[in-house]
């Protein structure tokens, strides 16, 4: 049998090889030329000591002193005449002729018999940096031969090399065998190397037949056997230690020719191992041992029954497992501790033959312990549809396939996780399943689940083609989600629960049939799509929508239709929405307090996310005190406000009305929604005020009850008050950034930037437009004595408006040491300029004229006030920067003032009515809270809360801890910007972010220190 590239690593004490070692290390006795011989001898060779041999029965002991090489070659199966040879490189021979058996004392060949008689073993010993060539053999080498290489240098095979049936054993620490151009091996016997750590075995000629004889590696690093076999019976065989990558390719063979690795002894192989055969009829690879790295397997059968059989001590990983049997099939079986896979494995489509049916290709997988992982999940797996069997009990199982994927548990446990992936269709339903953990399917065509036996506990399916269908059937109690655009069947003879773990959508109009002891939505979006669904609960209790640590919702879409005879009771926490129908019957759909019903076209996210729909139920209604009706509105034509339909009673008493206004709805007095009906309708909603109505964003409602439906009705509109955020200006920088989230709703993550100005500048926001959108400003100093000037952006500071070419700017003012400010001087809806120099206490507010969006060029200043207030700071009476707010309703204009020690005192004088020029101010107030922030704190007023007043409520901003505190009825302390920054109020809140998400490092990067990024 032809024998090809193959190593094993399991090596040992081998009780057959000891006596043939025992004979390589008889002492060689060196006998000295006939004295006729001695001239020619010195002319030939300067050598003291040339190369030995001695016969010992008929053992044939040769030693080679250092540096000497040789080569054995066979001429015919004679005596010494036409025997085997040893020819010497440039040395020549020393011992004692026995003609007709060894003669060639004083010549570089040695000749001796080789007829397996007179010699039955060749011993040769090389005492440093020997060489050893394998030449030309025109007949068999009839003896065993053994080489033993101390320091060796190399052993080579450059001819065609024959062995008959007897043994090669090879030791060589560190000594690689190699074969040149020319060189061929067919072996009769048993090949024993030890090459050490460090010398390879490389005997990887296509030409090789190495007969189905046993390679044992007691040692050697890389090894590579390659045999072309004959007609039968053409293995490699290969046991042993190989430290490296193992190798072993057979080609050729025509019947029962096999790769065969640790099938004798232990193996071990510390590399790659890569098995390849070419067999025409029941070809097998097959591996034992312990393989430390990837197993490569390519069994190309050309007729019938190819397999692949791996068994590893340890974890198996395996690289590229290719099998391909035409007609009767093949089979992989793979085991280890666990599995795994760096490569692809493909059954290829012709090993699905016309005889398949009677011997089917298998993929056979277990676990050694029956506690370890299976993992084929490689994307370019191609099991070709043949069944993969579980031959153990494992921990996690996790297959994945193109094409189709036929799963046979054979009645084996997952103790934890299965996840079965396939192109097409999955299918698992020869035996039953059972699975205490997730079990994971993705399929693009049928998954089949509906083995009677199933014991499953949670099940998601991701199923893609709406012409195929989801059947689960299961005996445990199961938590189905996930996502199935075909129709889809699940039958649980427990409880069955809906989400749960995750949503559960059906994506199309294929609809479902589910059924259960009870069926309970749980903590996720359950979606039955635009399709029939009907949920039956065989203990007749109704489908409840329940909350644990989720959001449940249940939705229906247009079109669709989901039945319930039983009812439908949806718990705290819970919703039922949609934009189609639920028939509830006389069993209804139940409300409780906390729960929620709501008209809507999409998935919300969270509940009340704003979509319009148009939610039917055929059946009564129930909702308890202090549930809630989701109402979302965009307009007053036909399908741009929600609407709920009941066929039969609605019963609404205590529940609470919320309403949520579109951003393109334009209220206006008089508009009219009717925005539920019923056959009857009794109560009304408990968060209507004495007058029946409620107001929402400044729109107000007149909500009328009658025996039929709730109508709503416009009756006043009051502009909503803007709410303030924070943000900071980065001088380091030129960089103002805005936090669009609500403060007592914060989101470090909502942000975005705007770059303006230099470095330098000292940078601050206001309305100047008067449009209610907030704009950039600086200051800058054209010198620490000298005065400066304004410039001010006049576009948006929204992302998608702001134009930085935009600005004016005014002539020079001040003295070049001021903090500049922002405020309201005049009462007319637009900001103003201010300067504050605090070695004086000086405040100086600067009227400007009408700026329009978009306006570029120079602005006039107008009325300039210049106002003392306070006490100028010093180290022992130290205040803090200006502050602006609006705390009292009477006074046109805004309030200035200063901090003081965690008092904010602000001036108690209107400034509109303070004339141009100089004035001193001496009366003041403080706002509440008394005392709020320390001194060095800047303070930054706003109104927060949206308080419809319109006054402000304190605030403070720590630059050395990036830190701001809103005084509220709960303080509030957040952390955003960079030490270093200075804080800015205004109304930003909700304006829109970047299509990058600021949470991209990149941006987080950018606006906040590593510290608070990890903190």
């Amino acid at each position: 049998m032809a024998l090809s590239l193959l190593a094993s690593r399991a090596a040992g004490p081998l009780s057959s090889l000891r006596k043939f070692f025992a004979n390589a290390s008889l002492p060689c006795l060196r006998l000295d030329a006939p004295e006729s011989r001695d001239a020619q001898f010195e002319a030939l060779n300067d050598r003291i000591v040339p190369a030995n041999f001695s016969l010992n029965g008929s053992t044939l002991n040769v030693t080679l002193f250092q540096d000497e090489s040789v080569s054995l070659t066979a001429t015919g199966i004679q005596q010494a005449a036409d025997g085997a040879q040893l020819t010497l490189s440039g040395t020549l021979w020393s011992g004692e002729d026995m003609p007709p058996i060894v003669v060639g004392k004083g010549q570089q060949t040695l000749n001796f018999a080789n007829n397996d008689t007179d010699v039955t073993k060749v011993n040769i010993i090389g005492l440093g940096n020997n060489s050893f060539n394998f030449g030309a053999a025109a007949v068999g080498f009839d003896s065993s031969l053994s080489i033993d290489f101390t320091n060796g240098n190399k052993i080579t095979n450059d001819g065609e090399f024959i062995f008959d049936d007897d043994e090669l054993n090879i030791v060589a620490d560190g000594v690689s065998v190699t074969q040149q151009a020319g060189g061929t091996m067919d072996f009769g016997g048993t090949i024993t190397v030890d090459l050490g750590m460090d010398g390879d075995l490389l005997l990887d000629v296509e030409e090789n037949d190495f007969r189905g004889n046993k390679f044992v590696i007691v040692n050697a690093d890389d090894v590579a056997v390659a045999s072309n076999g004959g007609v039968i019976e053409s293995d490699i065989v290969v046991d042993g230690k190989i430290s490296g990558d193992l190798t072993a390719t057979l080609l050729g063979a025509q019947l029962l020719s096999d790769i065969r690795i640790g099938e004798n002894s232990p193996t071990f192989v510390g590399g790659e191992t890569t098995l390849t055969t070419g067999a025409n009829l029941l070809g097998l690879i097959f591996a034992e041992g312990d393989f430390v790295g990837p197993v490569n397997a390519y069994s190309k059968v050309t007729l019938a029954i190819g397999a692949v059989q791996i068994i590893d001590e340890g974890d198996l990983v395996l690289g590229e497992i290719d099998v391909d049997s035409p007609f009767f099939g093949s089979f992989i079986d793979l085991s280890g501790t666990s599995i795994s896979q760096m490569g692809k494995l493909t059954i290829e489509p012709g090993s699905t033959g016309p005889f398949d049916p009677l011997f089917p290709t298998r993929v056979i997988l277990s676990s050694s312990t029956g506690a370890g992982d299976i993992v084929l999940d490689n994307a370019e797996n191609d099991f070709n549809g043949e069944t993969v069997f579980l031959a153990s009990q494992a921990s996690n199982v996790s297959l994945r396939s193109l094409g189709d994927l036929s799963f046979d548990a054979d009645n084996k446990l997952v103790i934890e996780d299965l996840t079965l992936v396939g192109e097409k269709s999955v299918d698992a339903t020869d035996s039953p399943l059972t699975v205490f953990g997730l079990t994971s399917v993705e399929a693009g065509e049928d998954v089949l689940l509906d083995n009677g036996g199933n014991q499953l506990t949670a099940l998601e399916v991701v199923q893609t083609d709406v012409d195929s269908v989801v059947n689960v059937v299961d005996t445990n109690s199961l938590t189905f989600f996930g996502e199935v655009a075909g129709k889809v069947s699940v039958e649980t003879t427990g409880l069955l629960s809906l989400g749960g773990q995750g949503p559960l959508i059906l994506a199309a109009d294929k609809g479902g049939e589910f059924k259960g002891l009870t069926i309970d939505v749980l903590d996720a979006a359950v979606s039955f799509g635009t399709g029939a669904t009907s949920l039956d609960v065989t203990t007749d209790q109704p489908v409840t929508v329940s909350s644990k640590d989720g959001l449940p919702i249940l939705l229906v879409f247009e079109g669709g239709t989901v039945e319930a005879p039983d009812g439908i009771a949806v718990g705290t926490g819970a919703a039922i929405a949609g934009d189609g129908t639920y028939d509830v019957g006389a069993a209804g759909v139940s409300i409780a307090e906390g729960g929620a019903i709501l008209a809507t076209s999409v998935v919300p996210e969270p509940i009340f996310d704003f979509s319009i729909g148009s939610l039917a139920i055929m059946g009564d209604l129930s909702m308890s005190p202090l549930s809630f009706y989701g109402q979302d509105i965009a307009g007053t034509g036909e399908g741009e406000f929600d609407t709920v339909s009941v066929s039969a009673e609605a019963d609404i008493t205590g529940s609470e009305l919320i309403i949520d206004l579109g951003p393109s709805y334009v209220a206006e007095i008089g508009d009219s929604f009717t925005i539920l009906t019923a056959a009857i309708l009794t109560g009304n909603f408990g968060n209507l005020d004495e007058s029946g109505q409620i107001t929402v964003d400044g729109v107000t409602f007149q909500v009328t009850t009658t025996d039929t439906t709730v109508d709503l009705e416009v009756v006043a509109i009051t502009p909503p008050v803007p709410v303030d955020g924070i943000g900071v200006y980065r001088p380091s920088a030129a960089e103002f950034v805005f936090n669009t989230s609500n403060v007592f709703d914060f989101d470090a993550n909502e942000f975005f930037t705007i770059g303006f100005g230099v470095v330098g500048d000292q940078g601050f926001v206001g309305d100047f437009t008067g449009d209610g959108m907030i704009n950039v400003a600086v200051y800058r100093d054209n010198g620490p004595n000298d005065p400066g000037f304004f410039i001010i952006n006049t576009s948006p500071i929204s992302i998608d408006l702001f134009d930085p070419l935009a600005f004016v700017t005014t002539p020079v003012i001040g003295n070049g040491d001021e903090v500049p400010f922002a405020g309201d001087w005049d009462g007319d809806g637009d900001d103003d300029l201010g300067l504050y120099r605090n070695a004086d206490s000086n405040f100086a507010t600067i009227n400007l004229a009408e700026i329009a969006p978009g306006q570029t060029g120079e602005v006039a200043l107008g009325i300039v006030r210049n106002i003392v207030f306070g006490n100028p700071s010093s180290p022992t009476n130290p205040t803090d920067p200006p502050a602006v707010g609006n705390f009292n309703d009477s006074f046109v204009a805004d309030q200035i003032g200063f901090g003081a020690q965690g008092t904010l005192d602000m001036a108690d004088v209107d400034i509109a009515s303070l004339p141009a020029g100089d004035s001193d101010v001496f009366a003041f107030f403080n706002p509440d809270p008394f005392v709020f922030g320390t001194t060095g704190d800047q303070q930054l007023n706003g109104n927060y809360s949206g308080d419809e007043s319109g006054l402000d409520q304190r605030s403070v901003h720590r630059s050395s801890t990036a830190t701001f505190s809103i005084a509220s009825d709960t303080d509030v302390n957040l952390v955003f910007g960079l030490v270093g920054d200075q804080g800015l109020t205004g109304n930003w809140v909700g304006l829109p972010l970047p299509l990058v998400p600021a949470t991209e490092e990149g941006m987080i990067d950018s606006f906040f220190s590593d510290d608070e990024e990890e903190g």
